[in-house]
């Protein structure tokens, strides 16, 4: 998976666009025939920089899920400019496949350790959504941590846990940091 999302980005970032299936070299054929959730965040520098995903499989297998998240998170992450050909060697890779999802009642919100589970908080009315995956930076030791990263990333002033339908999330991750 870590391959098929490095050779999208240096693909991508040296001829700017969409690499096929038969551009890129997949040796695991596996990665065909499976359908996942798939989240591909970037670091630059040891930080988070660009990041892309679902919570619902919309290509037809894992492959392709990977290489359009990849593309997503490298040129279209707004609160970023795009990767550049010359960035790629300092770019470190993370893969995320969401392995569970279990809602949440009242106050288990709190119960949350950012270093075994992530977040995704949906507003009641559907229009709002936010995920932190789990251990995604050292910056989130508790609960209260996810809070202000939550507000940010659904232009938030306040967030209150009633009106969210909020679920535990767990991943399988691969990385090459």
């Amino acid at each position: 998976m870590l391959d098929i999302a490095q050779q999208t980005l240096e693909f991508y970032t040296k001829y700017l666009k969409t690499p096929t299936l038969e551009d890129l070299k997949i040796t695991d054929t596996s990665l065909l025939e499976k359908q996942w959730c798939v989240f591909v965040t970037i670091y630059k520098n040891g930080e988070v920089r660009w990041w892309a995903g679902n919570i619902k499989e919309l290509q037809e297998n894992l492959a392709l899920e990977i290489i359009e998240n990849t593309i997503e998170a490298i040129s279209k992450d707004s609160r970023f400019s795009p990767v550049k050909l010359d960035e790629v060697e300092k770019i470190k890779i993370r893969v995320d496949i969401i392995t569970s999802r279990t809602i949440l009642k009242e106050k288990e919100i709190l119960s949350i350790d950012p270093i075994k589970n992530g977040v995704l908080a949906i507003k009641n009315d559907y229009n709002t959504m936010g995920i932190i995956l789990p251990n995604i930076t050292p910056l989130l030791l508790t609960w209260e941590d996810f809070i202000p990263v939550l507000k940010e990333k659904m232009k938030l002033k306040e967030f209150k846990e009633k009106d969210f339908i909020l679920y535990r999330i767990s991943t399988d991750m691969w990385n090459n940091f």
